[in-house]
């Protein structure tokens, strides 16, 4: 019996990652966000090109520790004419003192310039919505 629920959990768990890494697939061709490698207080409007896609910062967020900042990961957004729509998808964590701490992170957009060729005039926009 134990034999049986570890098999079903560990199926479970590889199922959960396959499917995140094949949707992490379908969306990098077009574009997609990153935590930034440049310095943190680095400026936001400033497209820098590397191969076929263009990195721009789309903001610095900074909040408190229980999911007040996002990660790239859990960022979703929708291209529509000429203005990325971007949700940062914050997802509070329960029973979390968020008196204590402050913590900070940078995060870019990669787009793909031969898809969006018009990417230098594109607008980010964010919807925001908080998950309890």
């Amino acid at each position: 019996m134990k034999n049986l629920v570890f098999i079903l959990i560990s199926t479970i768990a590889f199922s959960n990652i396959s499917a995140q890494t094949a949707e992490i697939k379908n969306n990098i061709s077009d574009f997609y966000f990153e935590k930034s490698k440049n310095k943190w207080n680095e400026g936001n409007l400033t497209w820098k090109k590397k191969g076929d896609f263009a990195i721009l910062r789309v903001r610095y967020f900074r909040g408190d520790c229980c999911g007040g900042v996002p990660n790239a990961e859990q960022i979703t957004a929708q291209i529509t004419g000429d203005t990325i729509f971007y949700n940062s998808n914050y997802k509070r964590i329960p029973d979390c003192r968020s008196d204590i701490g402050i913590c900070g992170n940078a995060i870019d957009i990669a787009i793909n310039t031969k898809k969006y060729k018009n990417y230098k005039k594109m607008v980010l926009k964010e919807v925001s919505t908080f998950k309890q």
